[in-house]
């Protein structure tokens, strides 16, 4: 028997090594359901690296009595008479007309805008400015289309069956889904594809799926399942921070021609119910959009599943707001607004009590490590590590080094303070039996 590459485990070499990010294609190395090599902060998401004020060079610290917040920025231009507005200028324009603009009003606008919005481009993949879990292995898809059979075989193996994607972006999970459900669910599946992002909606229309704008687009009540990955970071937030006088909310407005941000009142009282114990400075994030998905999600479904994948809000901090460009992580979101991401981890407990608040089971969450062994991730890889010898034996080595070098992308999905650390959460409308993947949780 031929010689079988392993995949290296190298992790704490790599972190002390202090590469900068580089994107998660140009370096690769983690065990077979081991450790990433990756420098931890390259990989979208590892909130505990995240401290967006320390990324910046700066402190996010309480200002002077007009409550004003020392951040780094990028000084911008005035407007240039004659040329069209950019979404900075229509932005600053409002804050003069308006007043100061929640971050929640500033993040739809960054990302949302139709015309200048961050996702009014193409963004994910590797020539854009970050990747998700099945741009980083097609493993990821095939497994989630066996967690959708499961879905399928728990409501009584309905025909039709429906799948509804919310923020589908380029499509990339979409085929692997499709390409890897089995007949006869695959003859039974209606899949339904959503994204705000008109250049998706171009892109996502060139697949055998139907295509959506928006949650209530989809016609329903429909039996199957509603799946978002990544999808709720994305969407926006109100930012809260703990001062000595009590909750403050933070708001966007001007400093000459620069974004900053002001302390003020809440915008809606409701904002801190909820809240975890904040000490004096640390933060915390509301969304109220993803109480809205939520409920579009239930009345789509007459039975069915939610599907969530995401990152976890961490421990409460200064702040865990940043942003991504170009594959590199970025502290300050305020400056040239659409040129980059911007997020932050998702309250799965909020998200988790207002669902049982809505009457529906909830399972987990549980880490996207413990999902995907659930799923099957050994066998598709034992079975992956077979086709490796084999082809060592037969004498095709870039067969085999393809194949190694496949199985080490599968395995950064594990990666412990990596995408493994990403948590699944699962929410039944109509029905109560736990699918195997987060029974756990």
């Amino acid at each position: 028997m031929g010689r079988v590459l392993r995949p290296r485990i190298d992790d704490e070499a790599a972190f002390r090594a202090g590469y900068p990010r580089i994107g998660p294609f140009q370096r690769e190395g983690a065990g077979i359901g081991g450790q990433n090599s990756e420098h931890p902060k390259a990989r979208r998401g590892f909130h505990a690296y995240h401290d967006a004020s320390v990324a910046a060079g700066g402190e996010l610290s309480g200002g002077g009595p007009g409550g004003n917040l020392p951040v780094v920025m990028s000084a911008r231009p005035s407007p240039h008479p004659g040329r069209t507005p950019s979404l900075s200028d229509r932005l600053r324009a409002r804050i003069e007309a308006g007043g100061l603009l929640t971050f929640d009003d500033f993040m739809e606008a960054a990302l949302y805008d139709p015309d200048d919005g961050f996702y009014a481009r193409r963004v994910v993949g590797e020539a854009g400015d970050f990747v998700t879990s099945p741009h980083v292995s097609p493993v990821f898809g095939i497994l989630l289309a066996t967690q959708i059979e499961e879905f399928w075989n728990l409501l009584g193996r309905p025909d039709p069956f429906s799948v509804v994607e919310v923020g589908a972006g380029d499509g990339t999970l979409a085929r692997q889904v499709l390409g890897a459900l089995p007949n006869p669910l695959r003859g039974v599946t209606r899949y339904s594809a959503v994204d705000r992002s008109a250049t998706a909606r171009a892109t996502l229309a060139d697949l055998d799926v139907s295509v959506a704008a928006d949650l209530s687009d989809v016609s329903g009540p429909l039996v199957g399942c509603v799946v978002a990955n990544e999808l709720l970071d994305n969407l926006p937030f109100h930012r809260l921070r703990r001062t000595a006088g009590g909750v403050v909310e933070l708001y966007v407005g001007l400093e000459g021609e620069r974004f900053v941000l002001h302390e003020g009142r809440l915008s809606r009282s409701e904002l801190a119910d909820h809240l975890p114990d904040l000490t004096e400075g640390s933060e915390w994030l509301t969304r109220p959009s993803a109480v809205h998905f939520i409920e579009q999600a239930r009345r789509v479904l007459s039975r069915g599943y939610v599907w969530i994948s995401d990152y976890e809000l961490s421990d409460p901090g200064p702040t865990s707001v940043h942003g991504y460009r170009h594959h590199r992580l970025e502290g300050d979101v305020l400056a040239d607004p659409g040129s980059r991401d911007i997020t932050a981890g998702v309250d799965f407990a909020a998200i988790a009590r207002d669902a049982m608040q809505r009457g529906l089971s909830v399972w987990g969450p549980v880490t996207q490590r413990e999902a995907l062994l659930a799923l099957g991730f050994r066998d598709l890889d034992h079975r992956a590590q077979a086709r490796q010898i084999e082809a060592i034996e037969r004498g095709r080595g870039i067969d085999a080094m393809r194949i190694y070098s496949n199985r080490t992308r599968a395995n950064l999905l594990l990666a412990r303070g990596g995408l493994g650390d990403f948590s699944w959460l699962c929410l039944g409308v109509g029905i109560d039996e736990a699918p195997r993947s987060v029974s756990n949780g």
